[in-house]
This record gives C-alpha cells, sequence and structure tokens, in this order.
C-alpha cells in the first residue's frame, strides 16, 4: 500500500508525540519515587508510616557493641577428626563444627559446619551460607538434610559430602563419599545454622524463640561472624562472600 506524503507526515507526527508521551510519563514515574522515598524520610507523612525508615536510619547510622568473646583454643576444639560413616582413608580437609556464643546472658548460641578447600585453602575466599526454612520441615536441622540427600538434580554441591547407604540411621551409619564437584573445591565454606532455634542451634531464654525475628537474626548472625573470625583469624583478610537459599 503506497501512502501519500501528508499521510507520512501525519503518522510521523503522531508516532513522535508517542515517543514524547512515554518519555514524560517515565520521568513522572522517576520523580514520583523521588518524592515517595523523600516523604517517607521527612515529617509530612503520619508518623506510623516513618517507623521502619526511622529504623533504618538507626541502624544505619548508630553504633551498637558488638559481644566478642574468649575464643582461645576453641578452634582445636571444633575440629573434627573423623565424621561417622566417612571414607575410611580419611579426607583431604580440615573440618569444623561447634558453637559460638551470640548472646552470654540470654545463652544464646549458633552452631557451625565448616569445611576447608581441598588445595590451597590459604588462598582460597570465605563463603557464609544461610539458610531460610527447609522446603518441607521449616527449622529442621538442614546440614544433616543435606548429608543425608542423594546426589540428583535439584541437589547443589554445597556440602563436600554425598550419602551412598541410607539404611538405618544415616548420620549415624551411613557410608558417605567425597563429592566430585563440592564447593569447598573453590571456597572455604561456612555452613550457619540460624537463627537460636533452628538446627543444633539454641538459646537458654525462651522467650527468645517467640521474639526473634529478621532484625535479631541478622545482628546474631554478625555477631556469629565476628566471633568466628576471631576464632579462625587467618581469614580475616580473604575475599568474603555471602550466600543461600530459602
Amino acid at each position: 500500500m503506497k501512502l501519500s506524503l501528508p499521510t507520512c507526515l501525519l503518522l510521523l507526527s503522531c508516532y513522535q508525540l508517542a515517543l514524547l508521551s512515554i518519555s514524560c510519563n517515565a520521568n513522572h514515574q522517576i520523580n514520583n519515587l523521588n518524592k515517595l522515598i523523600k516523604s517517607r524520610k521527612s515529617g509530612t507523612n503520619p508518623p506510623h508510616d516513618r517507623k521502619s525508615w526511622v529504623g533504618l536510619d538507626d541502624v544505619v547510622d548508630s553504633f551498637s557493641p558488638v559481644y566478642v568473646g574468649p575464643q582461645h583454643g576453641l578452634k582445636e576444639a571444633d575440629k573434627i577428626e573423623a565424621l561417622p560413616g566417612q571414607p575410611a582413608e580419611g579426607v583431604n580437609f580440615d573440618q569444623y563444627a561447634g558453637y559460638v556464643t551470640v548472646d552470654p546472658k540470654a545463652g544464646r548460641a549458633l552452631f557451625y559446619y565448616f569445611v576447608e578447600s581441598p588445595h590451597n585453602s590459604s588462598t582460597k575466599p570465605l563463603v557464609l551460607w544461610l539458610n531460610g526454612g527447609y522446603i518441607w520441615w521449616p527449622g529442621l536441622n538442614w546440614t544433616i538434610v543435606y548429608l543425608m540427600q542423594d546426589q540428583d538434580a535439584r541437589r547443589l554441591d554445597m556440602e563436600p559430602w554425598k550419602n551412598l547407604d541410607r539404611s538405618g540411621s544415616a548420620v549415624i551409619t551411613g557410608r558417605y563419599t567425597v563429592m566430585t564437584y563440592a564447593w569447598n573445591k573453590v571456597a572455604n565454606v561456612i555452613f550457619l545454622e540460624s537463627p537460636a532455634g533452628v538446627g543444633f542451634s539454641y538459646s537458654n531464654t525462651s522467650s527468645d524463640y517467640e521474639s526473634l525475628g529478621d532484625k535479631q537474626t541478622a545482628k546474631d548472625s554478625y555477631t556469629f561472624l565476628v566471633n568466628w573470625l576471631e576464632r579462625f583469624p587467618q581469614y580475616k583478610t580473604r575475599d568474603f562472600f555471602i550466600a543461600g537459599e530459602s
């Protein structure tokens, strides 16, 4: 179909107006977003709407002392000589497990499992793995569940182990083999069970289990990391990554 010159000019004008409208609308939306952010942090909105923003500012602007407990000798005490069911010939990497106290007054401590890289661990980065509620049983000891799982399409090779025999209690009597593509081939990995009440992590203050939320969990995880690095000071200068799933 052949269009006349006036028709082409009319269509071109409409197209330019449409582009201008889209551009103006985009700028309008950006301006609205900026106004919203500024209003949320100012006094122009109701007090109940400002609570979350004020809280975030307090976290950023204030300094809260972090509990740091004595760590002398705890690294050696946490070292695992052998896991039940691991290969009889042993493994070529070091592994540790234990508790780090994050609140001595409440008696709150978090459990961790740490595996070093089998080769050049002194130059490999440090990865902290955080886990949400387990897909089938929220709050279950997911570290043990990972150890019990067979390697399949759904599974990431995070742990260095793969279960070969589930007869009886897989954790106690199962046989394990080292995974070919485990994450600790390229990094030193900490698996942290958090918050208290998940897996082996606990608190001696029963009210903690009802009051723990995202903010306290984040604080406890940070306190854990600060104390863990005192226990393993050689990792203070490593490249550090946080990963996880929920």
